[in-house]
Parts: structure tokens; sequence; C-alpha cells
């Protein structure tokens, strides 16, 4: 994007309007100002950060609240993509910060991150893997031997310490990409094939100049996954079976956290419709022992008794819903029916 000389993205004016449509942090060269009214329908309605009077959730860091200089700096940031109850949730942050604060990167601890962003605002994550990809796809563009080590030292503290194969593959390519960088390599000579040993490992393809390119796995070239085929490489095909296998896994962490929830609340609102039983048991037999009229004894009686008996059927019923101890893939049907509203075919 051009610009006057010493024109930047902060204005410490007012709201800049365009057309109906404003940014909150001043920024003339906001995205929101491009893209119209209608993008406020597509995000995610949030009442804390962008409550804040002078924070734009479209150019301002969720961490920091700085202005994202989006058009110098196309690389330093991350947008959250998670798709909130039908609606996008749209809050960026600078890769730096999101570092510093052990919400980016891996992250050991109750977090547990893998090369991954974890969204402040969210909770949402985003795979940083192929983010470090996208920002190695776009290096033709970049001129500046600045830049592209700033682009290769994103992706090192990105990916470094994963145990995921796929992004231990990429930190070789770019440590050995680094490597040259600091060595004085020109920029063309940086990605070439013959100087880098593990570029199939990662999806590379070599283009008409010799200079590596990510692998585009286009429907023309589906033969090639064939092991009969001879443009096979099971470097390749060992990575993409590395990331199915690591989005089936997160794919079921997540199936699981829900049906934890679901477990945990129905055992809780049980155990305390159980507990709660107790305690008018424990009044009404005490109003038993106090009464020596046969007239109240028999009533109060009878209703120890129907007490009783109402303990003892949700004490059942909290026996049926323990099930889900095994699983709720070896629960029952009916009893998945009846104590959490789920038809589930097996």
């Amino acid at each position: 994007m051009f610009r006057h000389p010493g024109e930047t993205a902060d204005d410490p004016g007012s709201d800049i309007h365009i057309s109906g449509v404003r940014c909150k942090a001043g920024n003339r060269f906001c995205s929101s100002l491009a893209v119209g009214e209608d993008h406020v329908s597509e995000v995610m309605f949030c009442d804390i950060c962008c409550s804040e009077p002078r924070f734009c959730r479209d150019c301002c860091c969720i961490l920091c609240c700085r202005i994202i200089d989006k058009a110098c700096d196309d690389y330093g940031y991350i947008r959250c993509e998670a798709n909130i109850e039908g609606y996008a949730c749209g809050h960026s942050c600078h890769i730096d910060c999101a570092l510093r604060a052990y919400m980016a990167g891996t992250v050991g601890g109750s977090i547990g991150l893998d090369a991954e962003y974890y969204c402040r605002r969210c909770d949402s994550r985003t795979n940083l893997v192929s983010h470090v990809t996208k920002l190695l796809e776009s290096r033709e563009s970049i001129v500046s031997r600045d830049d592209i080590e700033k682009i290769l030292k994103i992706g090192i503290c990105v990916l470094r310490g994963s145990k995921k194969t796929s992004a231990k593959q990429l930190l070789h390519h770019i440590e050995l990409a680094m490597s040259k960088l600091k060595n004085g390599t020109d920029l063309e000579d940086i990605w070439k094939k013959e100087d880098v040993s593990a570029a199939t490992a990662v999806g590379l393809s070599s283009n008409s100049n010799g200079a590596l390119g990510f692998a585009k796995h286009e429907s023309q070239d589906q033969e090639t996954d064939s092991p009969l085929s001879s443009k096979f490489d099971h470097r390749v095909e060992s990575l993409k079976l590395e990331d199915e296998v690591d989005q089936i896994l997160d794919s079921l962490r997540k199936s699981q956290e829900i049906e934890y929830r679901l477990a945990e609340e129905r055992l809780s609102a049980q155990k305390n419709y159980i507990l709660n039983l107790y305690q008018q048991l424990n009044e009404e037999r005490s109003d038993l022992s106090r009464h020596t009229s046969s007239e109240d004894q028999d009533s109060l009686l009878d209703a120890v008794l129907s007490r009783v008996d109402q303990v003892k059927r949700e004490v059942s019923r909290l026996k049926d819903i323990a099930e889900v101890a095994k699983g709720f893939g070896r629960v029952p049907k009916h009893i998945l029916k009846e104590q959490f509203d789920l038809d589930i075919e097996h």
C-alpha cells in the first residue's frame, strides 16, 4: 500500500469515518474501512475488548491493544478465524505479543499448546504450522534480507519445541535457510533444492528455476499418491499421514471435551438433587421423632417412607448416568435418551 512520507497507521485524532464505517483506533488504513458495514454482521459479538473506546477488532492487537500495521507487517500478526456459533471471532494479535504471553508456539502446563495460537477472547486454538507455511510461500515477493530474516525468526520461535512431525521438519528447513542467510548466501540461492536436503520432507516442490516452492496437491496430481507411481515420495506421504492423524486426534479431543462437559453438568445436577433429598429426609425424620400423636406419626411416617423411595429412585438414576464413565459410545441407548436426551444410532 502506497503512503506519503511520514504517514503512519496511527492517528491520535478522532475516529476515522468512511461512508458510515469507522475505526475506533483512528487507523486510516484499517481493513474495516474497505470492507464496509456488512463486515460487522459476520463477526461474533464482543462486549469485552471491543467495548473499549480506542480498541478496533480489525486492526488492534488483543494483547497490547496497539494498532497492527498490516500494510507494512503482514507477517507479524495472526487473526483468529474460529467459528463461534456461526460467527467469526476476528480478533488479531501480534505474534510477538502472543509468544511473550505464552499464548503461541509450544507451551506446557494447563494451556498445552503445540505449535498453536491460543485466542484469549474465544479460547480457540489455531494451528501455526500452516501459518508459517503461508509466510514462507510469500517469500518470493520479499527482496529485503532483513524482512526474510524476520520471517525466519518468527517461524523458528513458533515451531521450536513442537512434537508434531510436520513442525519439526518445517523447522529444520527454516533453520537451514537461516544458516545460509547469515552466511551471506544470495537470496535466490537460499531456497535452492540442492541446498536443502530435507526440503521434500516438508512438502516442497521445485519450480522452473530450481527454487523451492510449497507443493500444491491439485486434482491432476492425485496419481502421485499411489505407491506404484514413480513420483511417489514416502516423506511427503508420511507428512500428510502425520497431519491427518493430528487432525483426527484434535477432533477426538474436542468431542471428548464436549462429552465431558455434558456428563459433568448432568452428574452435578443429579448429585445436588439427591443431596437436597437427603436434607429433606433428615428434616422429616426429625419431625417424626418429635411427634407422639398416632395420627401425626402415621402421616409423617408415610412422608418419610415416600421420601426414602424417592431417594432410591434418584440414586438409581445417578447410577445410570454414571455409565458414561465407560464412554458415551458404550452407554445403552435408552440411558442416553432418558438421562441425556440423546438419540444415538449404534
